[in-house]
C-alpha cells in the first residue's frame, strides 16, 4: 500500500508542477505585454508599486516550482500566483482610471484571466446550474450566452476543462478555490464528471523576458 501511495503522490506532483509552470510562464507573458504596452507611460506611485508586487510575486513564483517537492507547498504557489494577479489587474485599473478590483476568488473557468468580477448563473454541458465567480469578460460571454474559454488540460490526446481531469491535477486546481464555495462546484464537476486526468504536458516552456515600463 506504502509503494502505491508513493507513486500516486509522485504522479499528482509531476502534474502539478507542469501546471504550475505553465501558470508562471502565462503570468510572466501576461507581464512583458504590459510592460511593453506601457513603455514610455507615466505611471504614478502607485501604478508603479502595483506593477513591482506583481513582478516581485512572479519572480517568487518561479522560485517556488523550481523547488517544488511536495503536494504541502502547492498553497504557496497558487498564493503567489493569486496576489500576483490581483495586481496586475490592480495595474491596469490605475492607467484606464477605473476603480481598483475586489481582492475575490479567481476566476471560476480560468484562474490565470484573474480576480472575478462577479458571481453567474453557469450551467455546464454536463448539466446542473449553479453560481460561479467569474472575470468581467467570462461574466459577459455568460450573459451573451456564450461559452467562456475555459483553462484547458490535457488528457489522453484530448484537451478537456481542468475541472474533467480528475484526480492527478486536483490538488493545484482547487487550491485557487480552497477559501470560497466555488471549491464545492469544482468538487461537485468532478464527483459527476468522474475524469481521471493523465495526460502529459510539455515541459519546454521557456521564460519570458519582462522589462518593466518604467525602466
Amino acid at each position: 500500500m506504502g509503494w502505491w501511495r508513493r507513486r500516486s503522490d509522485g504522479q499528482e506532483l509531476r502534474h502539478v508542477r507542469r501546471m504550475a509552470e505553465e501558470d508562471v510562464v502565462q503570468f510572466g507573458e501576461e507581464l512583458t505585454r504590459l510592460g511593453e504596452l506601457l513603455e514610455g507611460s507615466a505611471l504614478d506611485a502607485e501604478a508603479r508599486h502595483d506593477y513591482q508586487t506583481a513582478l516581485d510575486a512572479y519572480e517568487t513564483a518561479e522560485r517556488l516550482v523550481d523547488r517544488l517537492s511536495s503536494l504541502e507547498a502547492i498553497s504557496a504557489i497558487v498564493d503567489t500566483l493569486t496576489g500576483g494577479r490581483y495586481s496586475l489587474a490592480c495595474v491596469r485599473a490605475r492607467v484606464a482610471g477605473d476603480p481598483l478590483p475586489e481582492r475575490r476568488t479567481p476566476c471560476f473557468f480560468n484562474p490565470q484571466h484573474g480576480p472575478a468580477a462577479r458571481d453567474v448563473v453557469w450551467t455546464p454541458r454536463s448539466g446542473g446550474t449553479r453560481k460561479v465567480p467569474a472575470c468581467a469578460q467570462d461574466a459577459a460571454r455568460i450573459q451573451a450566452d456564450e461559452d467562456p474559454p475555459v483553462r484547458l488540460v490535457r488528457y489522453g490526446e484530448q484537451q478537456i476543462p481542468a475541472w474533467e481531469a480528475g484526480a492527478p491535477n486536483e490538488p493545484y486546481r482547487i487550491g485557487f478555490f480552497s477559501a470560497s464555495g466555488a471549491r464545492a462546484h469544482v468538487m461537485e464537476l468532478k464527483m459527476r464528471l468522474k475524469g481521471e486526468g493523465r495526460g502529459q504536458w510539455g515541459t519546454d516552456l521557456g521564460k519570458p523576458r519582462i522589462r518593466r515600463p518604467y525602466d
